[in-house]
């Protein structure tokens, strides 16, 4: 009997090794032009191994709904999902606090206006096929360059107010809702989880990370794993039951000299460095040591560093091309968390099997392209695969690079900061 039950448990735990393997991660960007142009969209596709299933777009709470109608038209038009990063900031007014106007209910018209023109883009659609959108709410939130940064309070309520008039309106199964916070805490308080709003009001946990090089005199060439490993280990930690979006990432080019029109004063030590192998490790990394990543965004332009893969100078493409040639880079977003850390032990086989068929890829020219969303990566984990998972838990690396890239940020002017991360964005 004794034998009989090892058996049966080295079988279910091939059964979940196995089933978990095949686990999916999908691919993003974010691209020149906000993809107001689908010439950027494109030629990214084009210029990959497989197309990518979520582009990111920034917009303000100068703009309504109807002024991300184009964009968000493209992105669907190529079979992709339009992660809008909703930036609670107004220009005429950059100084008001608009976490607490929200809450105080004088967005209210506002929001209202942008849900209701939101509907009825998604009824332009015909038939049942509406598309959705994720949405990125207050990003960098942890952060000292943002308006709405460091205030984990109002951050919580702001977003719990948001989220409730989705739900009234009845568009919130339309609507995958993205918690992002930076890889590095630059705020008063160090905890990221301070700011979580609640299981039931999030649907994706995120981190926008970028390896700097040593352009600036407080950063210096970081890995992958030291520069997402600690905020991925304290996020999956405490929040275990949700997947996880690197929601902006990049890296510099070892080639990159430190630019003084951005601030830049590095000591350029790093002339020694490729982002080919860089990217080439982050996507190895995602495979053997970090699970919860389901989706990966990269920051395709070239901004104060040479970020991109496929302008000019870049490097990098061709490790990011031979990574995501693999079927394990193939995944279809899915807007809504299907992980479920609570789920009873009991239920493994009827939840791990799923009797639905998997979505196929078909080969486009040179690449793979995901035909069906219904797969594998829409079955729920149970408490033996989580504990699975968490064996497999990144050793925590790069945290005194960290803390110096923290204590730069926090004593760089103000001007100097805004511009360094939000230029290109609120202007």
């Amino acid at each position: 009997m004794k034998n009989k039950k090892t058996l049966m448990a080295l079988s279910l735990s091939c059964l979940l090794v196995s089933t978990y393997s095949q686990a999916k991660s999908s691919l993003g960007a974010y691209v020149d032009h906000d993809a107001w142009s689908l010439t950027t969209i494109d030629q990214f596709n084009a210029d990959t191994a497989r197309d990518v299933s979520t582009i990111n777009v920034f917009s303000t709470f100068d703009h309504d709904w109807n002024n991300l109608t184009v964009q968000a038209s493209n992105i669907v038009s190529r079979n992709a999902v339009p992660m809008i990063s909703w930036m609670p900031y107004s220009s005429q007014n950059s100084e008001s606090n608009v976490l607490l106007e929200i809450v105080d209910g004088q967005w209210d018209d506002y929001i209202a206006s942008w849900i209701a023109d939101f509907k009825g883009w998604q009824e332009s659609y015909e038939g049942d096929n509406k598309p959705s959108i994720l949405l990125r709410f207050a990003h960098e939130f942890n952060g000292n360059w943002y308006a709405w940064g460091n205030q984990p309070e109002n951050l919580k309520a702001a977003w719990q107010y948001l989220h409730t008039k989705f739900t009234e309106a009845e568009v919130n199964d339309s609507v995958g809702w993205v918690w992002c916070a930076n890889n590095v805490d630059v705020d008063d308080h160090s905890d990221v989880i301070k700011y979580y709003p609640g299981n039931d009001r999030v649907d994706w946990l995120s981190i926008d990370g970028y390896n700097w090089g040593s352009n600036y005199s407080f950063t210096s060439w970081k890995s992958f794993d030291e520069t997402f490993s600690q905020q991925y280990v304290k996020m999956v930690t405490a929040i275990p039951n949700k997947p996880l979006m690197l929601a902006e990432v990049s890296s510099a080019e070892g080639h990159d000299l430190p630019d003084t029109n951005w601030g830049q004063n590095g000591d350029d030590n790093d002339a020694n460095e490729s982002k080919e192998a860089w990217i080439a490790d982050m996507l190895q990394s995602i495979q053997t040591s970090y699970p919860a990543i389901k989706s990966i965004v990269w920051f395709n332009t070239n901004k104060e560093l040479s970020w991109a893969l496929n302008q000019a100078g870049n490097t990098g493409i061709t490790a990011y091309n031979d990574a995501v040639i693999e079927d394990f880079f193939s995944g279809a977003m899915n807007i809504k968390s299907t992980v479920d850390a609570s789920e009873p032990v009991g239920g493994v086989l009827t939840d791990i099997i799923d009797p639905a068929p998997k979505g196929k890829d078909k080969v486009k020219g040179n690449k793979k392209e995901q035909q069906s969303s219904r797969s594998v990566d829409s079955v729920k984990l149970t408490g033996i695969e989580k504990a699975m998972d968490v064996s497999r838990m990144p050793v925590v690396v790069g945290e005194r690079l960290l803390e110096k890239e923290a204590e730069g940020l926090r004593n760089m002017p103000k001007e100097e900061l805004l511009r360094w991360r939000a230029k290109e964005i609120v202007e």
